[in-house]
């Protein structure tokens, strides 16, 4: 006769720890396939609609996540009891679907877009059917995982791009890309740092791994040469340090800080001034790497459409058939031209849901101070760094992932304890308990029933 334990597993209740990891790891496996670049590629063969291996490759990964989340989960959309944040990523993905339809780029725009929906299936799963303690493994693993890229772009350094032969990478990726990857773990780790003293519901490692790791991921960070990712990083490190202290004490630690950093400065000034500047002229620096012409040039583009924009990845070709710059280097810009006031109204709904749902945590979870840290402070890094570069409102990166990983994370914190089991409820009402059963009951014992 079965165990009549298998009986008692409530939907409600986590699923086992193998679950878990599983979660986590298809999280990192989504980063990996679609950023790691083991070749260099032009940006016109990526809009051409000419998969090479690794792109099959890729497309196959995302492929084996849907499937196992199928098998193992059955995901189903419960839109009728979802809360107004989760409404809003089933939107952003819907205009970012509807957009395929109209696309100069339809065979991109339809991957990409079939992505997303793997991506929003799998931050709906750690919902759920884990909780809180998935995201911190995620975190945990996407910063070795970082750490380990620094220490091998040292150890094997591969062919730089001729036009950037002095700034760090790994394997073949930009170091725009290689600097947003650091500026991200740089953030959450200073937040793990800042809160390793405290339980927040997850991993805890000790203090001097989490420092050896920063100390690692910053170094990387300033060789990369990325000045919007060193900027989002140092704006997302300032917020973690402001939210961590209260009163007096974020008084003392702000004018320590203010002290600081002009020492600093005055300490090191050419070299900061060297940093920011690239050797480039003062012409080219007051257009930001003419960003400013190609946003202008954006701006008339999406006046032509400016409700449901020209299609998903449209601005991978169109800038690059203009001005010889791909995507939008702005996230807003991005999306306008892409998706219209449509997609920026669904993406600025799933940002602010974001901070609403951390900000409301501070009395539903007491305990989640370090948590609210973490993904406070990294949103607003990432929305530092998307003044220079697309990838928080593209699909199918490192920083879209971030984005939904942060809003389910978000929705989590609204609920006491683990918050699992809570995807699709309301309010503040915790997950129900699991059933007790009577002392001396065979079940309570351990053993099957008779």
């Amino acid at each position: 006769m079965p165990d009549s334990r298998r009986f008692l597993w409530n939907s409600s209740e986590p699923r086992p720890d193998t679950d878990s990891w599983t979660l986590a790891a298809c999280l990192l496996a989504l980063i990996v396939s679609s950023e790691y670049k083991f070749r260099i590629r032009e940006q016109d063969q990526s809009v051409s609609g000419n998969p090479d291996l690794f792109v099959l490759l890729e497309i196959a990964v995302y492929a084996l996540v849907a499937a196992w989340l199928f098998l193992r989960f059955r995901p189903t959309p419960r839109l009728r009891t979802a809360h107004w944040t989760t409404l809003a990523a089933y939107g952003y993905v819907a205009v970012l679907c509807l957009s395929t339809a109209y696309t100069p780029y339809p065979e991109m725009a339809l991957v990409r877009s079939w992505q997303m929906v793997v991506l929003l299936a799998l931050t709906r799963a750690v919902v759920r059917h884990t909780g809180r303690p998935t995201m911190h493994r995620f975190a945990h693993a996407y910063c070795v995982l970082v750490t380990a890229s620094v220490v091998f772009g040292v150890l094997v350094p591969f062919p730089r791009r001729e036009s950037q032969p002095d700034r760090f990478t790994w394997l073949y990726l930009h170091p725009v890309t290689a600097g947003q990857f650091l500026a991200i773990a740089v953030v959450v780790l200073l937040a793990y740092l800042l809160g390793s003293r405290h339980g927040h519901g997850g991993s805890r490692w000790p203090f001097p791994v989490y420092l050896g790791m920063l100390l690692v991921c910053a170094g990387g960070l300033m060789a990369t040469n990325t000045r919007g990712a060193a900027f989002g990083a140092a704006v997302g490190s300032l917020v973690a340090l402001w939210i961590r202290w209260r009163g007096a004490r974020r008084v003392e630690i702000a004018a320590f800080l203010s002290v600081g950093m002009l020492a600093v400065f005055l300490l090191a000034a050419p070299a900061i001034v060297a940093f920011f500047t690239r050797g480039h002229s003062t012409t080219r620096l007051l257009t930001l790497n003419s960003r400013t012409e190609l946003w202008g040039y954006a701006l008339e583009e999406f006046a032509t459409r400016p409700l449901y924009g020209h299609g998903q990845s449209a601005t991978r070709g169109l800038f690059l058939d203009e001005i010889g710059l791909g995507g939008g280097h702005n996230a807003v810009v991005n999306l306008l031209v892409n998706s219209g006031l449509l997609g920026l109204a669904a993406w600025s709904a799933l940002v602010v849901g974001i901070f609403v749902n951390t900000a409301r945590s501070a009395r539903s979870s007491p305990g989640s101070h370090p948590e609210r840290i973490l993904v406070h402070s990294l949103l607003i890094g990432m929305l530092a760094n998307s003044m220079f570069a697309e990838s928080l409102g593209a699909p199918t990166n490192v920083a879209a992932v971030w984005l939904f990983v942060l809003a389910a994370w978000a929705e989590m914190l609204r609920f006491p304890g683990g918050g699992r089991g809570t995807g699709e409820r309301t309010g503040g009402t915790p997950p129900p308990a699991r059933r007790r059963l009577p002392v001396g009951s065979p079940v309570r014992a351990g053993r099957g029933g008779p």
